[in-house]
């Protein structure tokens, strides 16, 4: 009986947690809209613009992992808005209903150098327009139903291909003020045909001096207030996104990226509404996939292009429109 070498196991092993984090990355409701945020992601209704600066990394071929002496920088710009549209309380049972509208852009500018062929787009676009329902079913459990639209694109040729339309439904459990769960369904046709998939999220903070805040799939940070005017933490973020690009040589559309970081974000709360944000940081993973818009690709072995490990820079501004308590 033959064995596959183990450097082979391990590198398909990698490609396989690699697609199954990007899906959870693209998939999960709550998360996919905020992500390109990063630090300066809103918790409620508010505007926020920041841009990123990931200096150039070598690139990493997929077929022998060698680091090449190819190049990629990156400026992504990003906003996002969140407004409420309406919410009650109903005074008897303490029942809560309300509607959220948000809107979230990004687009991500890459300089290229010294590729012999063509590997990454030179631009990304993406908008996503979003309507969320939440709605108590009892004291502990909650519905949360979201339907969105958005394009995500190369920009060479804008078509239907570049429409990508998701919903989902999920049930959430309020175990106590602190932690927080939900399971539930969503669909999307992110690969061509619309598909039904598992959705779920947690969460979870801690009010100690040093808060530490778990929202899964986004993050996970550790962080204290410096004073009354300055926050400090320590993040570790998930972010994921798939675009429809245009390809010369074959026809695999659907680019999808996988990013993680871990960084120190600084926030100073400026007035009662508006923060700026710095952060800093490394990129532990710079990934990318190039694949065909079928279901049969979603979980399908395939090289992987990657950036080396570097740092990063972001800064951002926040407006929050109810006023923050100090």
């Amino acid at each position: 009986m033959s064995r596959k070498p183990t450097h082979l196991q391990s590198s398909n092993q990698k490609k396989g947690y690699t697609c199954l984090l990007f899906a959870l990355l693209s998939f999960t409701p709550a998360q996919r809209l905020w992500a390109q945020l990063g630090a300066t992601s809103l918790n409620a209704p508010g505007m926020a613009v920041s841009v990123d600066y990931l200096p150039s990394s070598r690139y990493i071929r997929p077929e022998d992992s060698v680091k090449t002496h190819s190049t990629t920088s990156q400026v992504r710009y990003n906003f996002g808005a969140m407004f409420m549209l309406s919410s009650r309380v109903d005074t008897v049972t303490g029942k809560v209903r309300n509607w959220t509208l948000a809107a979230s852009g990004s687009y991500t500018k890459l300089s290229n150098s010294d590729y012999d062929k063509k590997i990454f787009p030179e631009e990304l676009l993406g908008t996503q327009l979003a309507l969320q329902h939440f709605r108590s079913i009892n004291k502990k459990w909650g519905m949360v139903g979201m339907v969105s639209v958005g394009l995500f694109t190369d920009m060479e040729e804008i078509d239907q291909h570049d429409i990508f339309v998701n919903g989902g439904l999920l049930f959430v459990k309020q175990k106590n003020r602190n932690f927080s769960y939900g399971v539930g369904a969503m669909f999307t046709n992110t690969f061509g045909t619309p598909m039904l998939l598992p959705a779920f999220l947690v969460r979870w903070q801690s009010d100690n001096k040093y808060r530490l805040d778990l929202n899964f799939p986004e993050k996970l940070s550790v962080s204290t207030a410096l004073n009354k005017h300055t926050d400090l933490a320590l993040a570790f973020r998930m972010q994921g996104a798939a675009y429809d690009v245009k390809r010369m040589n074959d026809k695999k559309r659907l680019m999808g990226h996988t990013e993680m970081t871990v960084a120190l974000e600084n926030t100073w709360h400026l007035t009662k509404h508006i923060d700026f944000v710095a952060a800093g940081g490394s990129i532990l993973l710079n990934e990318t996939s190039f694949s065909e818009k079928k279901l049969s690709e979603m979980f399908k072995d395939r090289p992987n292009a990657r950036l080396a490990t570097n740092y990063f820079f972001s800064g951002g501004l926040r407006w929050n429109f109810q006023p923050k308590r100090r």
